[in-house]
């Protein structure tokens, strides 16, 4: 694990093989790490974890259920950061993107471990996600079923189901088991370090309910149950149009992934999620200059899947879903 993520997955096989001498440092220029950007963005989100954790705590009726909110969507963008700590393009240091990786998903119920197993093999192949989306009952014909389906995609119901059952194979011992039975059983050590995921979420659950119960205080509820109810629908919506509806049939990342146009403030806010055609395209590529390297790879071939905003990706998915019409 203490190797770049671009010796972790491998390079897509219809990438060109070589490239002009100019190509090559543009490409070393689209993969340099500054790790300044990403302690930026650390900065700022635990200054709005702060200001919107001040007003959960200060206020009360509709304006806490405004800063919960908040801080669910504050959540929902760390979660981005995680991705980023993944593929080693955070601070560019093995040991500090996992720690800091690790900091912001143990809490929303996350093993950094398991998802760095899975998202590897997500790169091979995409339709191995990292979580249960309910996908194909988003796809039924049957209007009914597609709203069953995305109400459990939106709740993020069996993320917080699968949680509890790995926190309880944590516990019993059987994490082991249940990752082999999953068909690609990652390293020992990684295998520890999952298990290891989850006894800390099992320590924190257990702090969270000795705290609410011995101190008669609701502080854990405001500040960490209802937010994760508002941080669900948010991160599954972010993530949502990555690949849905795509050719996920293919290896080719212009066909089987969706890039959306985005501001500057939505950019920030996904962590660049929105150029996921070039991050699958070249996952190697730092977040932060995917906008610079989508403009390279729209120049020479338009991408199959790409929306002209958020808003209209999202109104022909609604629209599918009550219409059976994309």
């Amino acid at each position: 694990m203490a190797t770049r993520a671009a010796s972790i997955g491998t390079a897509p096989a219809f990438e060109a093989s070589s490239y002009s001498n100019q190509g090559r440092l543009d490409r070393a220029h689209l993969r340099a790490i500054t790790p300044a950007y990403f302690v930026a963005k650390l900065v700022g989100v635990g200054g709005l974890l702060g200001l919107a954790g001040a007003g959960v705590l200060l206020t009360h009726g509709l304006t806490r259920m405004a800063f919960q909110i908040c801080l669910g969507a504050v959540f929902a963008h760390a979660t981005e950061l995680i991705h980023q700590c993944l593929h080693r393009s955070a601070t560019g240091r093995a040991s500090r993107d996992q720690f800091f990786g690790m900091v912001i998903a143990t809490p929303l119920g996350i093993s950094f471990w398991r998802y760095l197993h899975d998202h590897f093999r997500h790169h091979k192949d995409v339709t191995q996600e990292s979580f249960s989306y309910n996908y194909e009952r988003m796809e039924s014909k049957s209007m009914l079923v597609r709203l069953l389906g995305c109400l459990l995609h939106l709740s993020m119901l069996n993320h917080f189901i699968e949680t509890l059952k790995w926190i309880g194979y944590a516990l019993l011992g059987r994490v082991d088991q249940k990752l082999a039975a999953t068909g690609s059983k990652p390293t020992e050590i990684v295998t520890r370090r999952i298990r290891r995921d989850y006894l800390i979420m099992a320590g924190l659950l257990a702090s969270a309910i000795a705290v609410t119960i011995g101190f008669r205080t609701n502080v854990v509820i405001q500040l960490w149950l209802i937010p994760m109810i508002v941080w669900a629908p948010i991160h599954a919506l972010i993530e949502l149009p990555e690949h849905w509806k795509c050719d996920t049939s293919t290896t080719n990342p212009r066909l089987n992934t969706r890039s959306i146009r985005a501001g500057k403030v939505v950019r920030w806010y996904v962590n660049n999620n929105c150029n996921h055609i070039g991050h699958h395209y070249d996952l190697s590529v730092a977040m932060e200059r995917l906008p610079e390297y989508e403009s390279q790879l729209m120049a020479e071939a338009p991408f199959a899947h790409f929306e002209q905003s958020y808003p209209r990706f999202y109104f022909r998915f609604f629209r599918y879903i009550l219409s059976g019409k994309y």
